[in-house]
């Protein structure tokens, strides 16, 4: 009786696994069509408005400090639910929490494009970003049912397009409105996307049954608290001086603490929580959220560097730095659409190990780049950074998802998103603390006892032929000595990230093989 129980319990697994899979047609392909739109409706919204910010400060009469709560506020919001999204799917059902948060979506992107002042529209981006939380692991878990494992690592290829594209894509969409109409299309521009996503989700998104489940409303307090507080400071953390201000050790204090609260009491109370921690008993589920969190830092260092680095230093044009990106960007969608090949040839974990080596070399690259630095010498460690990280996360998005249940994926979804957004916001905090501080520490280090009278200092002056004491030249050489110290301090981190690339090589043999 025994022996013949194991192998039903695995053929019940596995036919509740494909009982959720559409056949090949129109509708899978447009299951694949909806959940790319709303989560690049998602995603976008994230960078779209951060290039408008100067616009709507000086329209809503607020201070370049003040400003960046629009921005603080959305990513709150996201951080909140995005973790609980697999709980409000139970509560609610895919489809009708789908309608739910894409209609909210809309009409809090219309409200923020209406609004008058600072506080309203803080407010409005405060909520929605709580409605676009839900949108990626909805859009994430709707392919894992519709495509059967095969082929989950394709459909899951031309999602992450959308997914990490959208935010590279933000800031051109939104500089580009608000120079030629105005900031406000920058969150009027969602309402035909969300008019044409709420129509899809009608027409082809599948059903789930809504379940009654008990909310957790205690775990969710201790869930919001961290995360917000979390949010705050990471965000604001560069303002208010980090260690030195009181308000980032009240804010620190506080995320620590309901952190270790919300951890230690939902491992007491198990399933009943508002997250379900079991899942991460699963070793492979846990090294690929903890991958795709740290391949996320990687992949956000090239988006903030490069035109920190070629726009600031190096002084190229805006249109420059833009066609390398885009030219780099190009090599990542080759790189996700050979990624199931190649995985098929040579394994998951050689996988990983191939993007990390791929990623790690572009940041050496990028170390080894100079003042002379032409468009095409940065085109390669950009390449290299962006085909190494398409190449093993639409990977990671389909392999995290091997052993869990059908039941269980719109909270594997949830947790996977949660972690990711989790390693986005810690690595732009990371990056802008290490150019920060080594800007600082490189300025006193290297000019801090320059002098006139210096050999090679005045040897400098007698090429173009300077007057120490006119203004023009202490204008120059601070603007020399500024740009020289900031590339410094880039090629420097670019050095830290190539270190932290190979050290995620380890975590590549946690991932299951894949079993045919």
């Amino acid at each position: 009786m025994s022996t013949q129980s194991a192998p039903a319990t695995a053929t019940a697994t596995a036919t509740a696994a494909e009982s959720t899979v559409l056949p090949p047609g129109l509708r899978r392909s447009m299951v694949l069509l909806t959940a790319l739109m709303i989560s690049v409706m998602a995603v976008i919204d994230m960078t779209i408005v951060s290039v408008a910010l100067p616009y709507m400060a000086g329209n809503l009469s607020a201070s370049p400090y003040e400003i960046t709560w629009v921005v603080t506020m959305f990513t709150c919001g996201q951080a909140l639910i995005i973790g609980v999204s697999g709980h409000l799917t139970r509560l609610l059902g895919r489809r009708r929490l789908a309608l739910i948060v894409v209609t909210g979506f809309v009409l809090s992107s219309l409200a923020c494009g209406l609004s008058q002042t600072l506080t309203q529209i803080v407010i409005f981006r405060f909520i929605q970003g709580l409605f676009s939380g839900p949108l990626i692991p909805l859009s994430q878990s709707m392919l894992i049912d519709a495509f059967p494992p095969q082929e989950r690592s394709k459909a899951l290829s031309i999602w992450v397009l959308g997914v990490l594209g959208g935010p590279a894509l933000g800031p051109v969409i939104g500089g580009f409105l608000a120079q030629n109409l105005d900031w406000r299309w920058n969150f009027w521009v969602n309402l035909p996307i969300g008019l044409v996503a709420l129509m899809l989700i009608l027409s082809v998104m599948p059903r789930t049954a809504a379940q009654r489940v008990r909310t957790d409303l205690a775990g969710f307090v201790l869930l919001a608290v961290w995360v917000v507080c979390l949010q705050i400071m990471l965000d604001q953390g560069d303002d208010l001086d980090w260690l030195g201000s009181a308000e980032i050790w009240v804010l620190g204090i506080l995320t620590l603490t309901f952190f270790i609260a919300f951890v230690l009491r939902g491992v007491l109370i198990g399933d009943r929580n508002i997250m379900r921690f079991r899942l991460f008993a699963d070793v492979n589920f846990l090294a690929c959220s903890v991958l795709v969190a740290l391949f996320g830092v990687l992949f956000l260092g090239s988006f903030i560097i490069t035109p920190e680095l070629a726009i600031n230093y190096l002084q190229w044009e805006v249109v420059t730095v833009g066609l390398i990106m885009g030219a780099a960007g190009g090599f990542g969608v080759v790189a996700a659409l050979l990624a199931s090949h190649i995985e098929r040839l040579i394994g998951i974990r050689q996988v990983a190990v191939l993007a990390a080596l791929c990623i790690a070399a572009g940041w050496f690259a990028y170390s080894r780049l100079s003042p002379a630095t032409g468009p095409a010498e940065l085109l390669v460690p950009l390449a290299l950074n962006l085909f190494g990280l398409m190449l093993i996360y639409p990977l990671l998005a389909a392999q995290a998802f091997q052993n869990l249940r059908p039941e269980d994926r719109d909270e594997g979804a949830a947790l996977f998103n949660f972690l990711k957004n989790l390693g986005f916001s810690l690595g732009t905090t990371f990056v802008g603390v290490m150019l920060y501080r080594g800007n600082q520490g490189n300025w006193s280090r290297y000019v801090g006892d320059l002098s006139w009278s210096h050999p090679g200092f005045m040897q400098w002056l007698e090429g173009p032929v300077l007057d120490e004491q006119l203004p023009l030249t202490m204008a120059l050489v601070s603007d020399v000595l500024t740009r020289q110290v900031g590339i410094l301090t880039i090629l420097q981190l670019c050095e830290v990230l190539a270190v932290l690339a190979i050290l995620t090589i380890p975590l590549a043999f946690l991932l299951k093989r894949r079993v045919s």
